[in-house]
């Protein structure tokens, strides 16, 4: 039930403005929030430093909470998203030419020191409550994304000199070698400060950049609506599930990204979405829950194809035909239908550290087949998704490990038991099936999960060999700040 809103709605991609072709954002995200919807924008770390009369950078510089060279008070200048001042762009020219044509001074923030967070927090406070009403978004969560920290020069503008520390003995595969560890990132000498002082080098902490940046961000975010509300980051460090969801980035919609994206929900992180294959991406989508270990507001679910403005919008399911939109729904409703259930798993992740969406050796891991299989998942310990990954295929090889197994469409006994089975999966329908012993929670879907809670909700109860199944349910009102 979330809108999203890309760097697009930004003013030439500058964090905490509004371009003015998005005028109208302000009254839309109030008039969505009213239909019992929410709305999450973006932000990226890098501020900025070319802006004539750009409060967040001075602020930034009065508070000293940028990353600097070491032993100076040099600010270490990336480039990143931001345009010059008073340039005409040339919207024909390919986004990623204009970015390179006229991507501006950037500076990156150092989310250790401890005046950084309150810098932050303000940043995000004046965006929330604008003064000027015209210009307020009063948006739910936030996705914060660019935080590996990622750049568009290597390094920085005038380039790093460590050659020790930028180029060490060992290397790892990157984009570019010969760039070494500041590809497309910041200098490693980069200075940078714990909250206590303690100065340390961005090379001692480069993958805690995105970690860094992502507590910071919810406690502001909280602190603001006073509500649960939702982070969703790009680049996390174990732990960071305790504050955010984190999703897998930008990726191509195509066929050979679909598996990839599945192990990439095992690692806690989410799936970022064309005819045929737009469909089974909703397919997958639709039964694939993206964000784990804290709650989106409860309900809600990162199930987001993304689109540029070059492009035709053919990831919309209202862009086509009325099957697909059919298709479309009936996916989703199960997705909604199954809300409790999810919820329930979302919970138990939030409070314990289990997991949401898992591979099927998590739970059968004495039989030594589900080792191999990556194309099959589970959701919790009970729901069997065998989704298609292969383009125009109509039947899926699905594995039933040893136990009793339910078709959730019809509610019987399948009898298939630690074998391979071969499915039919014609495109508008997605194999789903219940194991037995276990008892999932549901509710009547309806247009938005405002709508759903008010509906009757019920058990599916899927008996094992023994007779018996056991379940569990949680349930709040889906914003209190502290509900266990």
């Amino acid at each position: 039930d979330v809108q999203y809103s890309d760097i697009d709605y930004m003013e030439r991609q500058t964090d905490f403005t509004i371009s003015p072709h998005f005028a109208g954002l302000p009254a839309l995200i109030n008039k969505i929030k009213a239909e019992g919807m929410r709305f999450i924008i973006i932000l990226d770390p890098a501020i900025s430093g070319n802006e004539t009369n750009y409060p967040p950078f001075s602020r930034g510089v009065e508070n000293d909470v940028f990353i600097k060279r070491p032993n100076t008070n040099e600010i270490l200048y990336s480039k990143v998203w931001s345009f010059l001042p008073n340039v005409q762009i040339n919207e024909s020219l390919p986004h990623e030419t204009q970015v390179e044509l006229y991507a501006a001074h950037s500076a990156f923030p150092d989310f250790f020191r401890n005046s950084t967070v309150e810098w932050w927090k303000r940043e995000i406070l004046e965006v929330y409550n604008n003064p000027n009403a015209s210009r307020s978004l009063k948006f739910d969560g936030l996705w914060i994304d660019m935080n590996e920290p990622a750049a568009f020069v290597n390094g920085a503008v005038d380039g790093c000199r460590n050659d020790l520390l930028n180029y060490p003995p060992y290397i790892p595969h990157l984009g570019s070698r010969s760039a070494g560890l500041s590809y497309k990132t910041p200098c490693m000498e980069a200075q940078q400060y714990l909250a206590d002082g303690t100065p340390v080098r961005h090379y001692d902490v480069h993958n805690l950049y995105g970690w860094s940046q992502t507590k910071p961000t919810l406690d502001a975010l909280q602190s603001i609506t006073n509500e649960r509300g939702i982070i969703i980051t790009r680049s996390t460090y174990p732990s960071s599930g305790r504050w955010s969801g984190h999703w897998l980035g930008d990726n191509t919609a195509a066929w050979d990204q679909l598996p990839k994206s599945v192990v990439g929900t095992w690692q806690e992180k989410g799936l970022h979405s064309w005819d045929h294959r737009i469909m089974e991406w909703f397919g997958l989508g639709g039964t694939l829950k993206l964000i784990q270990f804290h709650p989106c507001h409860g309900r809600d679910t990162f199930h987001r194809p993304g689109c540029s403005k070059l492009y035709p919008p053919w990831q919309d399911p209202a862009a086509w035909d009325a099957r697909f939109e059919d298709v479309s729904r009936n996916v989703l409703n199960i997705r909604y239908t199954l809300l409790p259930y999810l919820y329930t798993l979302l919970h138990d992740a939030h409070a314990h550290g289990s997991t949401v969406v898992r591979p099927l050796l998590h739970e059968f891991v004495e039989d030594r087949t589900t080792w191999d299989i990556d194309a099959q998942f589970l959701w919790g310990p009970a729901l069997l998704i065998s989704p298609v990954m292969k383009p125009n295929e109509t039947s899926v090889e699905a594995y039933f490990p040893n136990a009793r197994w339910y078709d959730y469409y019809t509610e019987e006994d399948t009898g298939f038991r630690g074998q391979l089975r071969n499915l039919p999966a014609p495109l508008e329908h997605i194999n789903l099936h219940i194991r037995g012993g276990y008892i999932l929670p549901w509710q009547r879907p309806a247009n938005t999960t405002v709508y759903s809670r008010k509906n009757a909700m019920g058990l599916t109860v899927a008996l094992n060999d023994a007779l018996f199944a056991e379940g569990h349910l949680y349930w709040d009102d889906g914003v209190r700040i502290g509900t266990s």
